[in-house]
């Protein structure tokens, strides 16, 4: 959890946060009405307390408040959006006996945070999401812990949740060991799910950063399927001065479409300094919501022998490769694809698993 800040409305709920403070690694920011302010305990920024957590929501990743629930909760109400976006919000009576995960329990690590609160303070925590109370995985969690990506967020997430809290049958089939948490989870191998029986299962879900058109095609109509895409590969991209975005992202597809991967298992697209502010390259990348990072010339140099080199772009650049070296120093050597090159763009593909030392 990187930012935190504790909200205080009494004298009482002040010494508290000082407490709760002073047992983190670092000392964290703590906010009191004016009139309990003092040198480590700041005034609230905005007049009132509700306007104060207003502005904060979008700065915390957790906002700790020691008063009651219901004044956090008609406070909070018109700020909130997406759980994906939503700091995590605890909240603790003055006395430290019950610290409550009431906002962002799992991907805002709410749940987590409360309960080494709860230890700090020898209090009860307070968890009451589903999948925590019944002991089970929980989709949202696994795909972030393997940073993955799923279409349909919300209805995924609330179906696949719901269905792991019931006790349903819901399978799990990985193209690596990825996911650690099998808590409520089948394990399954590929032959199992190819030959998977009607209502055998409820719900599968698939762990794969692969288009994975076969093993759809064979699960039964009636099963729910949620393919989890984790994002392992690096993208290394050359391309012509002043490139159109619709080029580059149909060349893009079509190299995805070839490597046969899908296209959100991308982490970060790699290219030359010299490429930094490409328009077309840096569209790709906010289509993509992926970072774009560039090297020197120089950096790739250390690497670009490795690959078969053009003079044209050497001359241009002062590298004989572009998209292999990029992915290459990214990757830490784990270089997976030939270099594909159409239309004025150059593209190569790279997987963050895999270096030139072997399996990471």
């Amino acid at each position: 959890m990187k930012k935190i800040a504790i909200l205080a409305l009494t004298e009482n709920g002040k010494n508290l946060a000082k407490k709760i403070s002073d047992s983190w690694q670092t000392q964290l920011a703590i906010f009191v009405p004016a009139k309990f302010a003092d040198e480590i305990a700041k005034e609230f920024p905005e007049t009132t307390f509700k306007a104060t957590i207003a502005s904060f929501f979008s700065t915390y990743d957790a906002l700790i408040c020691i008063m009651a629930t219901g004044i956090v909760v008609r406070s909070i109400a018109p700020v909130i959006e997406d759980k994906r976006q939503d700091p995590a919000i605890i909240v603790l009576d003055e006395k430290g006996q019950y610290v409550i995960s009431l906002l962002s329990g799992h991907i805002g690590g709410g749940n987590q945070l409360a309960v080494e609160i709860a230890e700090k303070l020898e209090g009860t925590p307070v968890i009451t999401t589903a999948t925590d109370v019944q002991g089970v995985t929980a989709l949202d969690l696994m795909a972030q812990a393997i940073d993955g990506f799923y279409a349909d967020f919300h209805e995924s997430t609330k179906l696949i949740n719901g269905l792991l809290a019931a006790q349903q049958k819901v399978g799990l089939f990985q193209r690596q060991e990825l996911v650690e948490d099998l808590r409520g989870l089948t394990l399954l191998t590929e032959k199992q799910l190819l030959n998977l029986q009607e209502q055998e299962f409820t719900a599968i879900i698939i762990v794969s950063p692969y288009v994975e058109t076969d093993l759809l095609q064979n699960i039964p109509l009636l099963t729910k399927v949620v393919h989890v895409i984790p994002k392992q590969f690096v993208l290394g991209i050359g391309a012509k001065k002043n490139i159109e975005f619709t080029t580059v992202k149909a060349e893009f597809l079509n190299f995805c479409q070839l490597q046969k991967i899908e296209p959100q298992a991308i982490k970060k697209i790699v290219s030359i300094d010299l490429k930094k502010q490409e328009s077309g390259i840096c569209q790709l990348a906010d289509w993509l919501t992926i970072p774009f990072e560039t090297y020197s010339a120089d950096a790739l140099a250390t690497v670009a022998d490795k690959y078969p080199q053009s003079e044209f772009v050497k001359q241009t650049t002062g590298v004989g490769s572009v998209a292999l070296a990029a992915a290459d120093l990214a990757s830490q050597g784990g270089v997976i694809s030939q270099r594909y090159a159409n239309q004025g763009v150059t593209l190569a593909l790279a997987d963050l698993k895999i270096s030139s030392e072997g399996i990471k």
